[in-house]
């Protein structure tokens, strides 16, 4: 069925919603597209959108076919520069709309049903291959470039110390923040499919939503960055297991339940902010590493270290021997309305991460496409 066709009950047609999404995603990113928010943007009842699509699902589905046709025609030619050209075409397409590599990524069964994939899969064919073996390669063509597209659109690590921050949004639960290794990119996020990308990266700062779900999501960080860490409440359940990283700051505002973190030694002098709605933070640090703190009244169920309150009636301070003489410590201020904060020696000391310069390849280095095409003509040359 043709996009402009279907017209529903508001008058609007598939080709107005695919556009209107487009233009969504262009503004604020793939995570923002939901029905609730497109209707808004057509200014419509989000009930009218269903009976042009049944769901979200299928929402992505007609942006990628409009994404794939968008892909312009390469010029006639020999089997390789026509499969280059193609290669070529969809690389603009994907980088003339933004989060485009994500769209085709969440429903990659549109692949093998688009004009590229079978202009590409005949290209092959006059070049000798079966069709089946065609239209493997021309598929894996498309994955190459999709993901040379997903590659480049992470932001690659430059400076090493440079400073990053992560905010863990409101609605998040099950969210797990620690170091990655051999990473190039800010952060790393196992790929889902079925899932909306759990975290937006903006130069050098990263949000991070995970509405649904069960148990925990992981997310990767680049331990060749220094990282501030805020947890906005309402959150549930989330895990700073940060023992290999940077840490210079860590914010928890009032509505964050059920917060875990396994920290390092600190490099230098490192806030730890409890704001008072906060519930249920467990603070495990290594051995002999020292603390400052200042409670304020109000707070319920405290204890540091060896350090034990029901309730602060008047604001107090701790601090762990000879904390405020040194140059490396941290410093936690608890407010008066948290309840249950906790601190121990617990964590297990972890070694700095080695830091890894990134090199220039020297002179020209082929590239994956140009790879996989030498492939097939020695494949197609050898039965000549």
């Amino acid at each position: 069925m043709p996009l402009d066709a279907d017209h529903g009950p508001a008058g609007l047609s598939r080709a107005q919603l695919v556009s209107a999404a487009l233009g969504l995603i262009d503004e604020e990113g793939l995570e923002a597209l939901s029905m609730r928010g497109l209707a808004d943007r057509l200014h419509v009842k989000a009930a009218s959108l269903y009976w042009h699509v049944r769901d979200r699902r299928e929402l992505v589905e007609l942006l990628a076919r409009s994404v794939l046709d968008g892909v312009s025609t390469a010029g006639a030619g020999s089997w390789r520069p026509a499969v280059l050209g193609t290669a070529a075409a969809l690389g603009a397409a994907l980088s003339s709309q933004r989060d485009a590599y994500r769209i085709l990524l969440e429903v990659p069964d549109a692949l093998p049903r688009s004009q590229p994939h079978a202009r590409m899969k005949w290209s092959l064919q006059d070049a000798g291959l079966a069709p089946a073996a065609a239209a493997e390669v021309a598929l894996m063509v498309m994955m190459q470039v999709i993901s040379s597209r997903a590659a480049a659109g992470e932001p690659l690590v430059e400076d090493q110390g440079a400073m990053a921050s992560i905010a863990v949004d409101s609605g998040s639960r099950g969210v797990v923040l620690r170091h990655g290794t051999d990473m190039e990119t800010l952060i790393r996020v196992p790929h889902d499919p079925a899932a909306a990308a759990p975290a937006i990266v903006r130069g050098e700062t990263v949000k991070v939503r995970r509405l649904r779900g069960v148990g925990h999501g992981d997310i990767e960080l680049n331990p060749r960055h220094a990282w501030r860490f805020q947890i906005q409440g309402p959150t549930w359940n989330t895990v700073l297991d940060v023992g290999g990283l940077d840490v210079r700051e860590i914010k928890l505002d009032s509505g964050a339940a059920k917060v875990e973190c396994f920290l390092p030694r600190p490099r230098g002098v490192v806030p730890i902010v409890v704001s008072g709605g906060v519930v249920g933070v467990n603070l495990h640090m290594p051995p002999n590493v020292a603390v400052v703190a200042d409670i304020g009244s109000g707070a319920v169920r405290v204890k540091l270290d060896t350090f034990s309150v029901r309730a602060v009636i008047t604001d107090v301070h701790w601090e762990s021997a000879g904390a405020s003489a040194s140059p490396d410590r941290y410093e936690l201020r608890i407010s008066g309305g948290a309840v249950q904060v906790n601190l121990d020696d617990k964590a297990t000391p972890q070694p700095a991460a080695p830091v890894e310069t990134l090199s220039s390849p020297k002179g020209e280095s082929a590239s994956a496409l140009d790879i996989l095409l030498d492939g097939v003509e020695r494949r197609v040359g050898s039965r000549g």
